[in-house]
């Protein structure tokens, strides 16, 4: 007889990983999970009315043992007054905020963007109505970009300061209109709205409804601001949706789920930490991974008026189900490891074998600056972002080397250890280059990595269904200024996505066509390929798998004494 806590996560973890059913023994991360599925997890359960922790989801060996350390939320729990006027007023800029130019002039069109499916019969109030709870519920939506040049924040204002009659706009479709006329639609629907957006105005987010009449399902186009929303944000953003369509078509008021700790507080604790002396003795270790020389991956360094998106060349890799699924599950099992430790494995792998084509060996190692969703606990204080809205990604240099002629299981365990060797998982960087003007004066004149590399996580597959993300997003992907310069030679993204036969990895290699040679592009693409199907096979090996010393906190034992007590242990 299973306990109502486990009955519910059971049901919640099957939704987020893409199962017909979980078994209370199964492991979250097992299933494919992953950080930011964590945050959804959480996110959810607390929707649902159990807290779990991040750091709940991590530590559990089980969904038992996730159920037996969740408690029930008190009645009383929500956001209260003192809580939502916490997040108003004036908010420092957040470390990724700073990297966007914001005294440019052409970081007004910086966007993202979603589409999804509108129910049948939906009316322009009905939809002002739900975009309007979403604006006043989520307080970076209203956010507004002031202050003088160089002294950039946000200021926040209160709920019900932004008219969603204002950013809503309807366009008239024909219901039989063909998949691809209605992609060419929205795509140019995203275009205009994207003009629109205006910071300084207090314009983050802009929505369009496709209507196609009164039987047939329309679309709803989103377009916010980077400077509000990241990944996850969306993922909070879609989950309110169907939650505020059934209140408004109740006729009732929209009561979306407590926000948690305010964008707002998150960023002043982020200034905050930046000045604290434990922070600032990170410098050296960040001085150190960037100061070393690496030949240039072109034929010169990056130039913002040369370099954009639209003078950029992409090419895109997929993987079958059958090897993306030992990527995200049986590896990180059997290393105590994430999926994004063995991507970059991968690429750390593909790119020394690429740098020996071109017969530079010496120079094998990779310096990358690695993106993430930067929402994980950080500082001694204990803040809950899974519920909330805002660009909290983090970035931040790191130098992988797999070795040269190593075995798949010896290059994951050396790139997951250099991984684990980054303090507080690189969240110091961004606060020491931005938020600090004595270590930013250090760090700004150290070179820069060449390449960007970014997990985005699991994805469902579009579907049929109301307030499902739908086909039209592919047309819309990418999409941005294409005169804003491009930040590095070389932008590297993977993804994974749930379809009808199977969970797929993707990976898009993004880069400037007057500095790389598609050719040159495409091989390593094609390495990082092998890289990762070589990992894939690796799994199905016996002997697959095995401790480093970062899952070894109690004893001090370096790699190859731990592998040496393993063989003993095995004989």
């Amino acid at each position: 007889m299973h306990t109502p806590a486990e009955e519910l996560l059971c049901r919640l973890v099957a939704e987020l990983v893409g199962r017909a059913r979980v078994d209370v023994d199964d492991r979250f991360f097992d299933l494919g999970g992953d950080s930011i599925t964590a945050m959804q997890l959480v996110s959810r359960a607390r929707e649902a009315g159990l807290v779990i922790t991040r750091r709940d989801v991590f530590r559990s060996q089980s969904v038992a043992e996730l159920a037996d350390v969740a408690r029930k939320m008190a009645p009383s729990a929500g956001t209260d007054a003192g809580q939502a006027k916490d997040g108003l007023g004036s908010a420092p800029l957040t470390p990724v905020m700073h990297a966007f130019d914001v005294d440019g002039t052409g970081a007004d069109s910086l966007q993202q963007s979603v589409v999804v499916r509108v129910p049948a019969g939906a009316s322009l109030p009905q939809l002002t109505t739900l975009v309007q709870a979403l604006l006043d519920h989520h307080d970076v939506l209203r956010a507004r970009l002031s202050g003088p040049v160089g002294d950039r924040h946000l200021q926040i204002p209160e709920p019900g300061s932004v008219d969603a009659a204002a950013c809503i706009e309807r366009v008239a479709v024909s219901s039989d209109v063909a998949a691809e006329g209605l992609a060419s639609v929205v795509s140019e629907g995203m275009r205009r709205a994207q003009g629109l957006l205006h910071p300084a105005a207090g314009v983050m987010l802009r929505a369009v409804w496709f209507d196609a009449g009164p039987g047939t399902p329309g679309r709803l186009l989103l377009v916010a601001h980077q400077l509000v929303v990241d990944g996850a944000s969306w993922r909070i953003l879609l989950s309110d949706l169907p939650t505020a369509w059934e209140a408004v078509t109740q006729g009732r008021p929209v009561d979306l789920a407590p926000t948690g700790t305010s964008f707002r507080a998150w960023s002043q604790l982020l200034y905050e930490e930046a000045q604290n002396p434990a922070r600032v003795k990170d410098v050296p270790y960040w001085t150190r991974i960037l100061q070393g020389t690496e030949p240039l991956l072109g034929s010169r360094e990056s130039s913002a008026p040369r370099d954009t998106p639209g003078t950029a060349g992409t090419a895109t890799w997929i993987l079958p189900a059958s090897e993306t699924a030992p990527l995200l599950t049986s590896l990180p099992t059997l290393y105590s490891c994430g999926a994004d430790d063995v991507l970059l494995t991968g690429l750390a792998l593909a790119f020394a074998r690429w740098r020996r084509a071109q017969g530079l060996e010496k120079h094998q190692a990779l310096l990358v600056n690695l993106e993430g969703h930067g929402r994980q606990k950080e500082t001694t204080s204990s803040p809950d972002l899974s519920r909330t809205v805002g660009r909290f990604t983090r970035v931040h240099p790191v130098q992988l080397d797999a070795g040269t002629d190593t075995s798949a299981g010896t290059a994951l365990k050396k790139v997951k250890e250099q991984l684990r060797s980054v303090p507080d998982d690189g969240i110091g960087y961004g606060m020491l280059r931005h938020l600090n003007r004595h270590t930013a004066q250090r760090l700004e004149k150290l070179p820069q990595p060449q390449i960007a590399f970014h997990y985005l996580g699991r994805f469902s597959a579009p579907q049929d269904a109301d307030w499902a993300m739908t086909a039209e997003n592919t047309a819309i992907e990418g999409a941005g200024d294409e005169q804003m310069p491009l930040r590095r030679a070389l932008r590297l993204t993977a993804a994974v996505q749930d379809q009808a036969d199977g969970t797929q990895l993707t990976i898009t290699c993004a880069w400037a066509r007057e500095l790389l040679a598609e050719r040159d592009v495409r091989n390593l693409g094609d390495a990082w390929v092998a890289a990762l199907t070589a990992l894939a096979e690796h799994a199905q090996d016996p002997h697959a798998g095995g401790r480093t010393p970062s899952d070894l906190s109690l004893v001090s034992l370096d790699q190859s004494e731990i592998d040496d007590i393993a063989q003993q242990l095995s004989l």
